[in-house]
Order: C-alpha cells, then sequence, then structure tokens
C-alpha cells in the first residue's frame, strides 16, 4: 500500500468545530511514529472477524463473533476496566462480525444471520436485550451490515447477494425497505458509513480490492463512487469514523498490516500510512472515539483482540 504524504465531527454532525485537528503529521500526531500505543490484548475473548466498538453510558462497549459463531459483548469502564464476555441473548449466530449502534436511546446490534437474513437485537437495559428478530423487508447479505445515524434517523447499508450496495432507513417507527445505491457500484466486502459535515458517506471495498466513496446528497441521490485518493488496496471491507473534526478511513491491507487514511474539512486526503506498530490481522480493523481517546480494534492473527489508543494530546 503506498504511503501517504503531508499535505465527519467528533460525536455527530450537531458539534462544533472548535476541536479540530490540523496537524495530523507531527511526531505524536495519527500519523506520526509515536500517534498510537502498541498493540495489546485484551484480557480475555476471542473473534473470527472485526470487532464492533460503540461507545454507550459512558463505557465502551465491544461486540464480536466469538468461535462458536455466536455474538458476545464486554465492556470497559474507566474505573474498572474490562468486564466478562457475555453471550447476547437469543441464540443468535452469524458467519461475520456484529455491527452495532446507538439510536433512540438504545443499543441496537445487527448481524448477517447464517440464513443471509439481517437480524437486530436491541438492548433493554442492564443484562437484558430484545432478542433476535429480522430487519423488515426481506434483504439478504452475504457480509456484516453496517448502521450508521444521520439526521435524526437509522440507515443500515449491506453487501446484497449480487454484491450491490442497499441501503434501509428506519425512522425510529418504519422502515423504508431496502433501496440499491445507484451508480452501479459493487463491493467484495461490508460497506462503511459515517455521517460527517452534515452528509451521509458510504464507503467500500470494490471488486478490485481499491476503496470507492459515495456521498448522499438527499433522498437517493447520490455523487456516484469516486476512488479515494493514495492508491490504497484492501482484501476486507474498510471502517470510518469520525474524529476531532476528521474523517478516519481504517484499512486491513494486501499484507495484513492496519493502514490509515484521513480526510479533513477541506476534502483533502493524507493518503494511507501504516499505523505506527507492526499489528496485524486477518479481518478488517475498527475504531471509535472515547474519553477523548481514540481506540482502534483488531483481530489478531491467533483470534484474539487488540487494541491500539490514540491518546489526545
Amino acid at each position: 500500500m503506498q504511503q501517504g504524504y503531508p499535505w465527519w465531527t467528533p460525536y455527530g454532525e450537531s458539534a462544533t468545530y472548535e476541536d479540530v485537528e490540523w496537524n495530523l503529521w507531527d511526531q505524536t500526531g495519527p500519523l506520526g511514529p509515536q500517534g498510537w500505543s502498541n498493540w495489546t490484548a485484551l484480557p480475555a475473548g476471542q473473534t473470527t472477524d472485526t470487532p464492533g466498538p460503540l461507545v454507550f453510558g459512558n463505557d465502551l462497549h465491544l461486540f464480536v463473533r466469538g468461535t462458536d459463531d455466536a455474538i458476545y459483548w464486554n465492556r470497559m469502564s474507566r474505573r474498572t476496566g474490562w468486564g466478562q464476555w457475555r453471550e447476547l441473548p437469543g441464540g443468535g449466530r452469524t458467519p461475520s462480525g456484529p455491527s452495532p449502534v446507538v439510536f433512540g436511546g438504545q443499543m441496537h446490534v445487527f448481524v448477517c444471520g447464517t440464513d443471509n437474513r439481517i437480524y437486530r437485537n436491541t438492548h433493554t437495559g442492564g443484562t437484558n436485550w430484545s432478542g433476535w428478530t429480522e430487519v423488515p423487508g426481506g434483504g439478504l447479505t452475504t457480509a456484516a451490515p453496517r448502521p450508521v445515524v444521520h439526521r435524526g434517523a437509522l440507515y443500515l447499508f449491506v453487501r446484497g447477494t449480487d454484491d450491490q450496495i442497499y441501503w434501509n432507513r428506519f425512522d425510529g417507527s418504519n422502515w423504508s425497505g431496502w433501496t440499491v445505491i445507484p451508480g452501479g457500484g459493487t463491493t467484495a466486502g461490508s460497506p462503511a458509513a459515517a455521517s460527517y459535515l452534515g452528509m451521509l458517506r458510504v464507503y467500500v471495498r470494490g471488486t478490485d480490492n481499491r476503496i470507492y466513496g459515495n456521498v448522499n446528497t438527499g433522498a437517493n441521490n447520490w455523487t456516484g463512487w469516486v476512488e479515494i485518493p493514495g492508491q490504497g488496496l484492501t482484501p476486507n471491507g474498510p471502517w470510518l469514523t469520525p474524529y476531532r473534526g476528521n474523517l478516519y478511513l481504517f484499512v486491513q491491507g494486501t499484507d495484513n498490516k492496519i493502514y490509515l487514511n484521513i480526510r479533513n474539512r477541506n476534502g483533502q486526503w493524507t493518503g494511507y500510512r501504516q499505523l505506527s506498530n507492526d499489528g496485524q490481522t486477518p479481518s478488517g480493523p475498527s475504531a471509535i472515539p472515547f474519553a477523548n481517546r481514540l481506540y482502534a480494534f483488531v483481530r489478531g492473527t491467533d483470534n484474539r483482540i487488540y487494541v491500539s489508543m490514540r491518546q489526545r494530546r
């Protein structure tokens, strides 16, 4: 993967931009040699796919596909650290990683079922969950669904069985039904989505392993698929995370190392650069802001779950 050269909001589109990080290349910046901590294994737990992080109730939650294909949940408190892994109730199984989101004051977890249907489980308090129910619309997918909240609604993106990219919108009461994103784009992995600078953005691994982006400008209007600058290649779906005014794009490189490409508010990309450590993964990475830091998670080559932290300085 080509190295970059110097040149959506941290907590949603309503946040201010006073805390924007402009110098990404200094010694301790996200693209600098000391920008990230070393990869550290979580105290317990194994996974066979991309971990799904989520911030809820002042804690960092993590959802994974276990080695038995069940869906497990753990929580990190800033006071007590990580707890114990619990299986989500309902007996669900998945061939890919789970994808969590906060919507309507609740945690929702989406998975691709073993029948390729799309299922949701909703947290109802404590250790209680609603159980697995199919997302309406009869959609099918061969990879992990990816949810995102944008302008007060929940959007769910999937790779269809025809490799096209579909979305379904939930307003809190009803689902819109599955609609293909126009433009003829296809993907070989899970799509990534983020609400950034007031727009809904979707990024995918193309069938040529390049990374492409598309921006929603309202209703079912899209700008069209454009390759993300930097000539990056990936064997898995990318991951998007807004942090300190910039949009972070994480990918697994074709050498199984973890790479980062950052878009600033002016639309400029840094190009792909390996995280400043020697982590490797056989799946796509994930990341999320928590407690003024940015946490990146990967499945290690030993199936353990590893985390690296970008300190805020």
